[in-house]
């Protein structure tokens, strides 16, 4: 019999042993939550989980304390970017993977750095980092003009091309078809490009060109349909040469392409699931088991994502300083890492595909990193940074000559210094002034401005945009009355100026305390129209000089046209502000147009021809060089009363009205023409441009 069985001390053991038992458990079940915003099938999203999983599976995250935590991912869809950011901040995340589109990016970046973590995004745009202002904001995948590198690489050296056309479908292309030139030119090759908007209908024209010069290859940029329908074409007037498309794999693209015309169609992306290497076939297998899908390229950078996150909350202070500092990661895209690529950066990897028989992209090259062994094991703390050699650079670059060189806020003397580049360092121009005289680089997430005649340049400046410079200080403020000692609550902003009519809107409101004092819980509300949609909401307070952004979201029903409405501070008196505080409660008069739901909108310069404005396939109008003609059922009418496409609205547009058939070049310019479609529906045209047998420049938008 045990010595413990009958003495005093076991109950006293027994609760020591139950209460370590519960420690234990409840160490091993400590949560960190990360982000994730994507949609809830996302690729990204997707990758993240399955990564998480793994990582608890093979035991959790081990802290740099020895603490172990579970990973968590906290999911938000980019549809409301502002929802999303809020449910980040709610959660308390320790960093946030995402958003995928570039838009997104750049439209909310302010407030994604406003939540103080990491924020690892796939996003490819080659500005996506410029416009940080932190060193919390990393890129978790190839930039576009890497990619573009190793297409290009690809094509010239690999199948020995040595022309190029390309076709611009759309404005936003612009900055890809910049970075593909750049790169051709750094071989010798000069790329002419055709740019047409984006509807035009037919495109037998532009196909002909094609076909008559004869280039070695095509590139195509625009939205999937329509290149589609610009592909089919170039293919029936007989190009036999190579064809570039890098959304070749869209499900919409490939629909409108017919099976035996999408073999040979080449990309470049940043991974594929046609990998055989063993971490790639690895995560492929698991990812497909795991949703009955394969993964893409956006699974691959959510899982890295996930795991570079893991990999620095397991190192020894701030997650984002980790993230900058590690490198040789052994991620599915291949090696990773900050330590020895630009700010912010944590891939370079990039590949080559061409669509084989199936339809399938198949690998043309090799990653420029390829992945090693698929580890799932707990993170370890990162080594010690190694700088890696860097490949010849393409484009425009320049050399620090001197001992060190200032690098400023703008392109004079008048600016201030916010850093120091030393001798020898080789740097990639992004811009510069519209005389040469001062260049622009990406330094540490901003742009910085250095004297052209202080450093040695090579490549062709010519193929650099030219940025305007910034103002040179912020203007001295002008004598205002002392703050008053109470509470003083206004609203200092609000936005978007357009809200669109029976759709659930989104209104912003920034929201201040300039008072001395701070101010407890308080409500906000307006009455909108039309409709009188009421929306308000309870704050719990704000501190003396404290601004904070908060959303109302109405439902307006009703007629389309402009609107003011009295947005409402301390809507039931529960602040005591004093007189100056109580008297501008009621000041701030939220102006904005109601408006019907668009079908499309943008902005074309059309050479003469037809167009389809409702992307129906019918041709509505047509610009002969000379004159604005309607084209079948389409017709027009002079929106005199409207000095821009903002202020037209739907109800406006008396379509019954619209019998004119044509304008001439005369009477177009700065005009605002209200429309009807060839299928009769609704919408609103400004002409900016006009060129008499040449382009007509105009801007559009169609109603559902």
């Amino acid at each position: 019999m045990s010595p413990l069985r009958h003495s005093p001390m076991r109950p006293l053991l027994l609760c020591l042993i139950a209460l370590m038992t519960l420690c234990q458990s409840a160490i091993a079940q400590s949560p960190l939550r990360v982000g994730v915003i994507d949609g809830p099938d996302g690729s990204l999203l997707a990758g993240a989980r399955l990564a998480a999983d793994h990582i608890n599976q093979a035991g959790g995250l081990v802290g740099a304390d020895g603490t172990v935590f579970e990973l968590l991912v906290v999911a938000s869809p980019p549809r409301h970017m502002d929802i999303a950011i809020a449910n980040m901040r709610q959660a308390g995340v320790i960093a946030v993977i995402g958003p995928a589109a570039n838009a997104d990016l750049a439209a909310k970046l302010p407030d994604l750095q406003r939540l103080n973590v990491a924020v690892l995004t796939p996003a490819t745009s080659d500005t996506a980092l410029l416009l940080a202002s932190s060193d919390r904001i990393f890129r978790s995948r190839a930039p576009e003009s890497r990619q573009i590198d190793a297409l290009v690489d690809y094509l010239v050296n690999a199948r020995q091309i040595r022309s190029m056309r390309t076709v611009q479908l759309d404005i936003a292309s612009a900055p890809s078809l910049t970075s593909l030139s750049t790169a051709l030119a750094a071989h010798g090759i000069i790329a002419d490009n055709l740019q047409f908007d984006a509807a035009r209908m037919p495109l037998e024209r532009v196909a002909q060109a094609l076909v008559g010069d004869e280039p070695d290859a095509v590139a195509i940029y625009g939205p999937p349909s329509l290149a589609a329908q610009a592909y089919n074409r170039i293919r029936a007037a007989g190009y036999k040469g190579l064809a570039v498309y890098a959304q070749a794999s869209d499900a919409d693209f490939q629909a409108l392409v017919p099976s035996e015309s999408l073999p040979g169609i080449i990309s470049a992306t940043t991974w594929s699931a046609a990998l055989d290497d063993p971490a790639s076939s690895a995560f492929t297998l698991a990812y497909a088991r795991a949703f009955g899908r394969l993964p893409d390229a956006l699974s691959a950078a959510g899982y890295d994502s996930l795991r570079m996150i893991a990999r620095a909350a397991a190192a020894p202070g701030p997650l984002e300083r980790a993230l900058a500092a590690m490198q040789a990661h052994q991620g599915i895209q291949g090696t990773l890492g900050g330590a020895s690529l630009p700010a912010g950066e944590l891939s370079a990897n990039a590949l080559v595909t061409r669509l084989n028989k199936y339809g399938y992209p198949a690998l043309a090259s090799k990653p420029s990193s390829p992945s090693a062994e698929l580890e799932l094991a707990r993170p370890t703390p990162r080594p010690t940074a190694t700088p890696l050699p860097s490949a010849t650079p393409t484009g425009f670059h320049l050399i620090i000559q001197s001992d060190y060189q200032n690098i400023r806020s703008g392109p004079g003397l008048e600016y201030d210094i916010i850093g120091q580049v030393l001798q020898g360092a080789q740097l990639r121009v992004l811009g510069a002034t519209g005389d040469y005289s001062w260049l622009v680089i990406d330094y540490r997430g901003q742009w910085g401005w250095l004297a052209a005649y202080l450093v040695e340049t090579f490549g062709s400046r010519h193929l650099v945009p030219i940025i305007q410079p910034p103002a040179t200080s912020t203007p001295a403020p002008t004598a205002t009355s002392a703050p008053p000692r109470e509470p003083d609550l206004v609203v200092v902003a609000a936005s978007p100026d357009r809200l669109t009519l029976d759709e659930s809107s989104m209104i912003s409101l920034s929201v201040r305390n300039q008072g001395l004092s701070a101010a407890g819980s308080f409500a906000i509300a307006g009455t909108f129209q039309p409709g009188a949609q009421y929306a308000g909401l309870n704050l719990a307070g704000l501190a003396p000089f404290e601004a904070t952004t908060v959303h109302l979201m109405p439902r307006l029903h009703g007629a389309s046209g402009p609107q003011s409405v009295v947005i409402v501070v301390d809507l039931n008196q529960q602040v005591h502000e004093g007189s100056v505080g109580e008297a501008n409660n009621q000041d701030f008069h939220y102006k904005y147009i109601a408006d019907r739901p668009v079908l499309s909108s943008g902005q074309w310069t059309i050479a003469p021809g037809s167009f389809d404005l409702d992307a129906d396939s019918i041709a509505d109008f047509a610009w002969t060089g000379s004159e604005l003609a309607a084209l079948d059922q389409a017709g027009m009418l002079a929106l005199r009363q409207f000095g821009s496409l903002h202020e037209a609205h739907y109800d406006a547009i008396d379509i019954s009205q619209a019998g004119l058939t044509s304008l001439h070049a005369d009477q177009l310019r700065n005009a605002t023409i209200g429309i009807r479609s060839a299928s009769g529906r609704r919408g609103v045209l400004r002409i900016h441009d006009v060129t008499l047998n040449g382009a007509l420049s105009l801007e559009y938008r169609i109603y559902k």
